[in-house]
């Protein structure tokens, strides 16, 4: 444990009057964070099949995130292409994060360069994968790895994310099971909508801290 760990815990207690837990205590606390009991959730947070595929496509909806709905991933690259030249980016690339099923596919027969790195400042458009969606408040979740930087869900303009039907789970609590089931990543992210903000002169004001718009492709 670092020092400055030990300081912050050692202040911590200090404010509780007591000291460091014993071994009863510090396995008492490990099991019930093993055991991921789950407390009162709403009606909305336990729906399942096209009941929860429907509160997503509302919820995403809202937010203004826009959906794409794709028969298979195949269809991906011409759908993309159509986005591109919808958004006159047909110039620029589309930054890919450099996951096995979306290299895959073939982009040059849509017309469209890929750049697989992790996204910078001025980049236009990105495309990952998503870990899962969360039909509570239609929010897409994704798990940052060496092929999926969190860079390209954060810099460019317009951040796409593929998302499978099967993959949307009813709320937080079941997102996270997802998400401790593959291990936990440096990051994980919560993405509800494009990025906004109504700080200044309460004007809501699209993208001020990240992507312009969030397209997700539906399969």
């Amino acid at each position: 444990m670092s020092t400055a760990r030990q300081q912050i815990l050692g202040r911590i207690r200090s404010g509780l009057k007591r000291g460091p837990l014993n071994e009863q205590q510090q396995a008492h606390l490990s099991q019930e964070l093993k055991s991921r009991k789950r407390t009162t959730q709403p009606a909305r947070a336990k729906v399942t099949g096209q009941t929860a595929l429907d509160d997503f496509k509302a919820m995403a909806l809202e937010v203004a995130t826009e959906i794409v709905n794709l028969a298979n991933l195949e269809e991906l690259p011409q759908a993309m292409s159509q986005l591109m030249q919808d958004s006159n980016l047909t110039q620029q690339p589309l930054v890919l994060a450099k996951e096995p099923d979306l290299v895959a596919l073939n982009w040059a027969a849509a017309g469209i360069n890929t750049d697989m790195r992790a996204s910078t400042k001025g980049d236009s458009i990105s495309l990952t994968n998503s870990l899962c969606g969360v039909a509570e408040t239609g929010t897409l979740v994704l798990r940052s790895s060496p092929n999926s930087p969190t860079t390209l869900n954060l810099f460019p303009d317009i951040h796409c994310a593929v998302l499978h039907k099967d993959n949307i789970v009813a709320g937080y609590e079941d997102a996270w099971d997802w998400v401790r089931d593959g291990g936990i990543p440096r990051t994980v992210n919560f993405i509800t909508g494009p990025s906004r903000s109504a700080d200044l002169e309460q004007t809501l004001r699209m993208g001020a801290h990240g992507p312009k718009r969030l397209v997700i492709f539906l399969l």
